[in-house]
This record gives structure tokens, sequence and C-alpha cells, in this order.
């Protein structure tokens, strides 16, 4: 059975979701044939990864980053001509919106997996209540063209059902962690002396995207509180984000490395001490789990899903939502507290050792051969079809 995975995140992209999909494609069982659908600005055609080149455009309220026009027969195409069998939509932009016209065009199933709570981003980035719920109601009109719906955490799970979601049609699709590329044996005394930091100066790292919407608006109440506490530390950011200069301006003494490929992530995670993630719109526990992986213990918000990702008090702490203040105090705690940390620098390993890609990929597999096995959907129509063919011609 051929898959066609929709997304708006080509694989120049580093992030949770794109990680996600290499190690859909990479585990595939026998059987199972994914094969990524995207657009970027210049096209590629692989086995398993086909990028439709398109014009980029800004994404509101993030101009750092880009969506495409998507151009909805050349999947179409791609697609009749792969032969496959179930469609996959990742994203509610331009590229998955595509998707969904493909699966209507086909009568094709399709299983819809969700990686990011839009509605609760797009409030933060916007400071608009209205548009957030707005996003939130856009984002279930697109995921109810699905057959099955996968979430990752049990908090996104409620999150759909309280938009009117059937029980039944959303299931736990749990992340993955790659515990060979994140490994403790990666710590690099080297980089640690050029962040300037040891054991009586550790290192505090946040890695993603640099943006509000991640909680880092305010990141200095963390540093506030170790500071009143009398806890040397250095924070190091590692990603890039329209932030960065403003953070870089109000932290003078923080390290921030910019974007780094996959195999420089993992070095500078194992070269950290501690992880800190204030997000509370995040829906998964990626970077958690790397960091873990790592064999470093997290720090997260009780909002969201990425307090799923831990086993609070042992491999991490779980802070009320948007407290930075309680971030302080949990940093300072563990900084403090050597032996307790080295404990759970050990349980933090051992517990991403349980959740590696070939486990928890069952449920997305499973997913695509049981909508396959309903055959093909009856043909309907849906709103998004005149939009479609007004980018046909792209």
């Amino acid at each position: 059975m051929k898959v066609a995975i929709f997304t708006d995140n080509d694989f120049d992209k580093l992030n949770g979701l794109t990680a996600s999909l290499r190690a859909a494609v990479r585990y595939a069982p026998d059987g199972i044939s994914p094969r990524i659908y995207t657009a970027s600005d210049l096209p590629d055609g692989l086995p398993n990864y086909f990028a439709v080149g398109s014009l980029g455009l800004p994404v509101p309220f993030c101009g750092d980053m880009q969506m495409y026009v998507p151009r909805p027969r050349r999947f179409l195409k791609e697609v009749l001509d792969d032969g496959v069998g179930v469609i996959h939509f990742t994203t509610p932009g331009p590229v998955g919106l595509a998707g969904l016209f493909v699966a209507w065009r086909t009568r094709l199933r399709t299983v819809g997996s969700v990686h990011v709570d839009l509605a609760a981003c797009a409030t933060r980035l916007s400071g608009s209540p209205t548009l957030g719920a707005v996003m939130g109601e856009y984002v279930r009109w697109a995921y109810a063209k699905c057959d099955r719906v996968l979430v990752p955490s049990e908090s996104t799970r409620q999150l759909l059902i309280g938009g009117r979601f059937a029980p039944q049609n959303v299931d736990l699709w749990t992340r993955g962690v790659d515990t060979e590329l994140f490994n403790p044996a990666k710590r690099s005394a080297a980089v640690r002396e050029r962040w300037r930091v040891d054991d009586r100066r550790p290192a505090i790292m946040y890695v993603g995207r640099i943006s509000p919407e991640k909680g880092l608006g305010d990141i200095r109440r963390i540093q506030s509180a170790l500071h009143r506490r009398g806890v040397e530390h250095r924070l190091v950011f590692v990603g890039e984000g329209p932030l960065r200069e403003e953070l870089q301006a109000a932290l003078p003494d923080a390290v921030f490395t910019g974007a780094l490929p996959p195999s420089e992530v993992a070095v500078a995670l194992a070269s950290a001490d501690l992880f800190l993630l204030p997000s509370d719109t995040d829906a998964d526990g990626s970077a958690v789990l790397e960091a873990q992986a790592s064999g470093v213990p997290a720090i997260v918000s009780s909002f969201g899903g990425p307090k799923e990702y831990i086993r609070a008090g042992i491999t991490g702490a779980v802070c009320p939502g948007g407290d930075l203040d309680a971030f302080g105090h949990e940093a300072a705690v563990l900084v403090r507290d050597t032996r307790r940390r080295l404990e759970m620098n050990r349980a933090a390993r051992e517990h991403a050792l349980t959740l590696g890609w070939e486990r928890v990929l069952e449920p997305l597999y499973r997913a695509y051969r049981e909508v396959a096995a309903r055959g093909r959907g009856r043909l309907h129509r849906v709103p998004l079809a005149a939009s479609a063919r007004g980018n046909a011609t792209a």
C-alpha cells in the first residue's frame, strides 16, 4: 500500500513534524510505502520524497517562515501515477489543503495527524483571542475531512473531542526519538568550553523556534529567579526565530547558536545540563524526548502535550503554565542538587530508550491499514474544491 503524506513542512525545515515524517518513511514495515508530498523553492523528486517547485509567501505573524502556493493538479497527477492507496494529511496549510483536494477527487481515505495547537499559536502570535478562535474553527473543519485523526498527546485528544470530534475517531500516536542520534555519549568538553560552562556554571538549554508562542517573550523572569537564588548558570538557545535579536539584547550573557543540523543539535543537547521548554502551545514533546535521550532532564509547562513525555520528579519537572518564576525555582533546585540531577540524567535516558520510533509508529501504520480496508469513500463535494480549482494553473 502506497501512502501520500501531504505536509507544508519541506525537509529543509528541522522540527518535530519533519522528524516524525522522516521516521515514518524510514521505519515503514513491509506492505506500506510512504512518500512525502510537499512544496519548496526548488522541485525535488525521490522515491520517498516529492517536492513541487512553487512560489513562497510569508506566513502571517511569522514573517521569517514561508508557505507555498499549492499546485493541486500537479499533486493529483503524481498521486495517480504513484498508485496511492491512502492520503495522510499533516498540516492545514496550502499543501495540506491540496492533499484534501486530491483525496476528494480520488475518493481516497484520509488519515490526519495533529502536530501543533494552531489555535493557541495564533492567539499568542496575533494577540487576538478572536483570531485564535477562528483558527480553531478552521482547523476543526480541515481535520473533519479525515477518516481518522491521530494526536500526539491525551491533552490534544481532549482538545479535539471538546471541538466536537467523535472520540472513536481520535487516536493517540505518541512521538518517538532516535536514541542513537541523541545520546549522552555525544557530550563535548570542547563545546562546553566554548560556551564557558562547567559543573559550577551549568548550561541551561532551549532548543526550537525562538518565537513568542514558545513562551520565550519573558524568559528573563526565569533568569531573574535564578539570580535571586544565587545560582550561576548560562542560558543556551539553539534555533532561529523572530525573537532572537530581542533576546540577544536582553540576555547578553546567553549563547545563541543559531539553527543547527540534527547531528550538531545532538551534540549541543548532550553537552547541556538542563533543558527548558516554557511553551504552553506545544502539542507534542519531540524536543523533550530528544533532551531526555541525551541524558538531560527537562522542565516543561503543565499546559500542552510535552508534560506527557516526562516522568515528573524522575526525568524532569512540570511547572504551572505561564509561571516562569516556578520554572526558575525548579531549575535552581536541580542545578544546586547535583546528585539528584545526575540521577535524573540516567532516568531520562532510560525513559527515552523505551520510546524508540520502531515501537511508537505502530498506531500510524495501523491507521493506514484500517482506513484503507474500508475502500474508497463516497464521491462528495467539499468546500475546498472551488478554491483548489482556482490554483490549478499554478
